[in-house]
């Protein structure tokens, strides 16, 4: 049952006199900074400057964008999480995030619930690729011979602990196989690597697109539970032969926790209409992101369900994070 209190009118004015309503500041009220905790030209940093010159315009501030790069992730994202919650320094947040969360690393604060999230941005469709002279056509081909060769095939990834190793694991473990794990430093060096035979398959960002569509790697099947634009003849892992897979990386935006909800509310419109901008849709587009603008609870809900997901990864205790 409802409770309603109604005060008689000379008690609001009582209370309105004695504790005054305190005007919340202006936002934004100086430069707001977007941190990228990437390099250069990656794909957080295309983001972050297609939706930072945006804000610049809505808010008339300047947007600074900052590279800290380093620590998987993890440098760039801990200066912001210690920065003043007051919505001028911001995160593009990423997987490396909820993989943090779960790795057990020692960090000095938490990748997820030192953060406020703003929306999501973006999601990317990882392709599984493999040589097209490789002996196998398919996901569940692969997963034959794998079975049939314990340990002898080869997957590449990005590095120990990244998304990508992560999600070998996950397929590994789906799929009751095991192979042989070679960690690269970019996803340039193992497409080069499938298509020098030096590795057997791998995930890999939609930068390598225009190497699919020349034929010098072979798409077997892309990593979300449901088909990219970017290539929509290309099944999912879950349809080629792994049900109930699901791989998707993402780049949303962040602020420090405790940052006020009408700044956050105020961040979150401006993220979206930047987002439904023709021309940063073309860019982003052309930059093989799918956009995926949402309310800041939406990003909050996503990054738990991303956590829980690498959680059962990694609690197996076959990955050993540097």
């Amino acid at each position: 049952m409802l409770r309603r209190t109604f005060l008689g009118s000379a008690a609001v004015i009582s209370t309105v006199m004695t504790h005054p309503v305190q005007a919340q500041p202006a936002f934004p009220s100086q430069p707001i900074k977007i941190v990228v905790p990437f390099a250069p030209g990656s794909g957080p940093d295309v983001l972050a400057r297609l939706v930072g010159d945006k804000f610049s315009t809505t808010y008339k501030q300047p947007v600074i964008v900052d590279n800290r790069v380093g620590a998987s992730g993890m440098i760039g994202s801990e200066y912001v999480a210690r920065s003043p919650a007051n919505g001028h320094t911001l995160l593009v947040v990423t997987p490396s995030n909820t993989i943090a969360a779960v790795a057990g690393r020692k960090l000095s604060f938490d990748p997820v619930k030192d953060f406020a999230p703003i929306g999501m941005a973006v999601t990317l469709a990882p392709i599984f690729i493999a040589h097209p002279d490789a002996p196998w056509k398919s996901v569940k081909e692969l997963i034959a011979a794998a079975k049939a060769h314990p340990g002898r095939l080869t997957i590449a990834s990005g590095g120990v602990g990244n998304s990508q190793h992560l999600a070998a694991e996950l397929l590994m473990q789906m799929a009751g196989i095991q192979l042989l794990h070679v960690p690269f430093k970019s996803s340039s060096e193992i497409v080069t690597a499938v298509i020098n035979k030096s590795v057997d398959v791998s995930f890999v960002d939609p930068s390598a697109l225009p190497m699919i569509k020349s034929g010098r790697v072979h798409a077997l099947a892309i990593g979300p539970h449901v088909r990219s634009k970017m290539l929509p003849e290309v099944p999912t892992v879950a349809e080629a032969g792994l049900p109930g897979y699901d791989y998707t990386s993402w780049y949303g935006l962040a602020a420090p926790a405790r940052t006020p909800r009408n700044v956050l509310s105020s961040l979150n419109h401006e993220l979206l209409k930047a987002l439904a901008d023709p021309d940063v849709q073309s860019r982003l587009t052309a930059a093989s992101m799918e956009i995926r603008g949402s309310s800041p609870e939406a990003l909050q809900t996503f990054m738990a369900q991303d956590v829980e997901r690498w959680k059962q990864v990694v609690d197996t205790g076959r990955i050993k994070f540097d």
